[in-house]
């Protein structure tokens, strides 16, 4: 090949004609062209400044959370200089649920404030507050959030002692029917057996057999022994 022929062969080169070509369209569009980068910028910076956005709004919302346990957490006796305190359990309960009621409505429908809900919920249980506990628990369970099978649970509890017992088994046949990382479809079983054991005693005895095997965890083979033991016979 020739040097000629080489020139030639450079000049013609696919990647250099198509430099060649961008720089033409640039050339001739630099108006459209820098509209697009601007836009390309703009969406960028969008979606940069949302994604920034979130992130601090989940941590405003832990930390929300996190005052509210620490009421939660308080420990009833003197006061001292080390640790939040409470009077008596009467005042800590009442600052617990004013704390949690707080973050609830403030970060409605986010992970924290459903956990909130729900903590306010059995809280209120504790008080004796049936009416706003299930409002709250129900809200809860309803939900997508991952504490809605921890809202199921306690508030077929709610209804057991209420002696509502269909809505109750209801709740936790739901549980076993769909069981999550957080219960499993064992453990809903079993809570599933304690409640037949008044109504039902065959199909609390039914299911506790069925919960029996060489491939039962030990927690779960506890406390089936423990219900078979309590069960009438």
């Amino acid at each position: 090949m020739t040097r000629h022929e080489l020139k030639e062969q450079l000049q013609h080169d696919q990647f250099t004609d198509a430099v060649s070509r961008t720089l033409d369209y640039v050339a001739l569009h630099r108006r459209r062209v820098t509209i697009l980068a601007i836009a390309v910028a703009v969406v960028l910076a969008i979606a940069g400044g949302a994604f920034w956005y979130s992130a601090h709004s989940r941590s405003v919302r832990q930390q929300d959370l996190q005052a509210a346990f620490t009421v939660l957490d308080a420990q009833v006796g003197p006061s001292s200089q080390f640790a939040k305190t409470f009077p008596t359990q009467e005042a800590k309960t009442e600052a617990s649920i004013k704390a949690l009621s707080h973050v609830a409505a403030k970060d409605s429908g986010t992970r924290e404030g459903w956990i909130a809900r729900y903590y306010l919920g059995t809280l209120k249980a504790s008080k004796g507050d049936t009416k706003g506990a299930e409002t709250d628990l129900k809200a809860v369970a309803d939900s997508k959030s991952e504490s809605a099978v921890l809202a199921k649970i306690a508030l077929a509890q709610l209804y057991a002692g209420e002696k509502r017992v269909p809505e109750a088994q209801e709740l936790l046949r739901s549980v076993v029917n769909k069981p999550t990382d957080l219960v499993s479809k064992a453990q809903a079983q079993i809570l599933l057996a304690s409640l037949d054991e008044s109504v039902n005693p065959q199909q609390a005895k039914d299911i506790l057999q069925s919960l029996r095997g060489p491939d039962a965890r030990p927690a779960v083979s506890r406390a089936v022994s423990e219900l078979s033991t309590q069960a009438p016979k």
